[in-house]
């Protein structure tokens, strides 16, 4: 995974609580929720990331929605989360960092195929 650097004194430490909160929640439950559940539960996290300019964790949330309409369920849900759980902790929220993420997801998910 792209290095990640732990945020110190966050700015908005509550929002990342919450979302760090949230995605290990989806990675105790993601296998008995639906799959329409489950999109639900990280379209949350997206819209908070993303009202909180955290671009990264925002992309990646997406991403998962994304993989989750097209495919349902499927192996690609891991290594969002855990992209997802870096990126909320990383201290670079922006652009650059979002794609460096999706990049290291899209390898993750070419060595699962």
């Amino acid at each position: 995974m792209a290095v990640s650097h732990r945020i110190e004194s966050p700015a908005h430490p509550p929002v990342q609580d919450e979302i760090c909160a949230r995605i290990a929640q989806l990675d105790r439950d993601f296998r008995l929720l639906s799959v329409g559940e489950l999109r639900n539960r990280v379209d949350a996290i997206r819209q908070i990331a993303r009202a909180n300019g955290m671009e990264p964790v925002s992309r990646l949330a997406a991403g998962l929605g994304d993989t989750l309409a097209q495919g349902g369920r499927s192996p690609s849900v891991l290594p969002f989360l855990e992209g997802m759980r870096d990126a909320a902790g990383c201290a670079h929220q922006d652009e650059e960092t979002a794609r460096a993420y999706l990049a290291q997801i899209n390898l993750r998910l070419i060595g699962h195929a």
